[in-house]
């Protein structure tokens, strides 16, 4: 059946959260003890794809918990322009599902020759990104079969999350207090958003494009949801800053197309709520992942999530759009589950 793993992949999510958060603590901690020893002036990102919205959301999590500034790799400028590149007093996290791209592991292995500590987040503790790293913390997800990547993507956000939160010495009882938290809001954004998403679908077929924001944390949401509209639907889909997003990607709108806002209620939400107004003022339709009172929008509630921290919502609020895709792709005559030229492991060079 079209998207039958897809479907059980998503849904698996909140059990996974849990599942990590108990079984993650000596690589964790052995990778809190690196950077402690190291003492960084940086943290530097190695990612693609949905590992790359991952990063991009540890890295606002590690400047706002931390205070380090982060950087974000570029692989090409190893595996394209073979050149080095000098690092200050820095550590390296490494993310991927496979662990086994090319421009990753070469990045990654560029840094280390350049002197980088180095943390690898993936789900195969065998890959060649886990081997070229001092400490790897294994998503232990199981294996994702589907191409979308869904329960691997919000693992990766909690890994980080858990990292950070160790790093400011924060107890394992109170972080799993907070997970089991984030695991309830979980399984309410499946209820709410399984229902929602098969009535929205009926409605988005004939539309082509979309447009995706929030800010801070919730830009990862905004990227990792334009990307799953992309990949299992065709549809030219893009996420932003909502700050960023006037600055051109809004004349993308017309009428009835749909403007996701993420992160509303959180540090930046307001932004996001002035972009999704400009979007009605044009004939776009709104749609929050959230509870709102922006007028002429539609509202995706999803219990317990306005109460949770800032940075725990983007682990719950990409649900729903997650299941979007799916059920969107499905109406279309598509297999979520094999996207039209996409694998699972990208080979990029």
């Amino acid at each position: 059946m079209p998207g039958a793993l897809m479907r059980a992949e998503i849904d698996e999510q909140p059990a996974q959260w849990r599942r990590f958060v108990e079984q993650c603590r000596p690589e964790i901690d052995r990778a809190v003890q690196l950077i402690g020893d190291a003492e960084p002036s940086l943290l530097h990102f190695v990612a693609r794809g949905s590992s790359d919205h991952a990063a991009l959301y540890g890295q606002y999590l590690a400047q706002t918990s931390l205070g380090i500034p982060s950087s974000h790799s570029t692989p090409s400028v190893v595996t394209v322009f073979d050149r080095a590149t000098r690092f200050p007093a820095t550590v390296q996290i490494a993310l991927s599902q496979s662990g086994a791209s090319p421009d990753l592991v070469a990045a990654a292995a560029a840094g280390r020759r350049a002197g980088v500590r180095a943390i690898s987040i993936t789900n195969d503790p065998s890959s060649p990104l886990a081997l070229e790293s001092d400490v790897h913390v294994a998503l232990g997800v199981g294996a994702e079969r589907s191409v979308a990547a869904t329960k691997s993507y919000t693992t990766e956000l909690l890994a980080q999350y858990v990292l950070l939160e160790r790093l400011q010495a924060r107890s394992w009882a109170d972080i799993a207090t907070a997970v089991d938290r984030l695991v309830g809001v979980g399984e309410a954004a499946l209820r709410a958003g399984g229902a929602w998403a098969r009535a929205v679908s009926e409605t988005l077929e004939s539309q082509d494009r979309a447009l995706l924001v929030g800010r801070g944390f919730s830009m990862a949401s905004a990227k990792e949801g334009a990307l799953k509209l992309i990949e299992t639907c065709g549809l030219a889909a893009s996420g932003w800053s909502s700050a960023d997003a006037r600055h051109g990607p809004i004349g993308q709108l017309r009428d009835g197309t749909p403007v996701v806002g993420f992160g509303v209620g959180t540090p930046g939400g307001e932004s996001t709520l002035d972009l999704l107004a400009r979007g009605t003022a044009m004939g776009a339709r709104a749609i929050v992942i959230g509870e709102t009172d922006l007028p002429g929008a539609e509202a995706v509630p999803v219990a317990g999530m306005a109460q949770l921290p800032a940075v725990l919502v983007p682990m719950a609020e990409i649900v729903p759009i997650q299941l979007l895709a799916l059920e969107l792709s499905v109406r279309l005559g598509r297999d979520p589950d094999r996207p039209v030229g996409l694998t699972k492991i990208t080979e990029t060079h």
